[in-house]
């Protein structure tokens, strides 16, 4: 009888949990329709990533939800650029995120975001894309942390991340040869520096 008991209440504790998660799950809806960018969302919620959530929610500078999206990026001139964030001409931001990623891993593609989510501030500056890159590379290491494999992937953009990350952690988790990086990009050649 102690037995069946024990099994009752650990039942009902699962069934709780699982229904408590599915209760409060965050919606997306409003920042995508496309499943893996919701199936990114979902990774950063599941990491706790409430900094890059909030933005992506509404808590930025436009005080609405970011419009995330997959583009050919190259047909609109940043053929370069992993993603971008962009002003619509109704004053709201959206990411934009090369479709060259729709089938990489749906971590690799949440840094994205979180790196993308920084560019709220719209500062045009070294250091916001220094920050930019810095809350993109902790996000890899924290997901890698938790699922090491993911580092296996032959994906052109994890392959980035984990370059990113071997950097960042030679330097002693400092952002040093990134910044360098960063520097010495062409593409960010104009950004004001504080």
């Amino acid at each position: 009888m102690k037995f069946m008991r024990r099994v009752f209440v650990l039942l009902s504790a699962l069934i709780l949990m699982s229904v408590s998660n599915a209760v409060f799950a965050a919606d997306f809806s409003a920042n995508t329709k496309q499943e893996v960018l919701t199936a990114a969302l979902n990774k950063l919620e599941a990491m706790n990533n409430r900094k890059v959530l909030n933005v992506i929610q509404g808590q930025n500078s436009t005080n609405q939800p970011i419009k995330i999206m997959f583009r050919d990026l190259a047909a609109l001139g940043y053929g370069t650029c992993e993603a971008v964030t962009a002003k619509t001409n109704e004053g709201k931001l959206v990411i934009l995120i090369s479709s060259n990623y729709k089938t990489a891993p749906v971590e690799a593609v949440a840094c994205l975001i979180a790196h993308e989510s920084v560019h709220h501030e719209n500062t045009k500056t070294y250091e916001e894309e220094v920050r930019a890159w810095n809350t993109e590379v902790q996000t890899w290491i924290s997901f890698t942390n938790v699922n090491p494999s993911l580092k296996q992937s032959d994906s052109k953009l994890v392959k980035r991340l984990n370059y990113l990350s071997k950097l960042y952690i030679k330097d002693g988790n400092q952002m040093t040869s990134i910044a360098n990086l960063i520097a010495n990009q062409p593409a960010y050649a104009s950004l004001k520096r504080s």
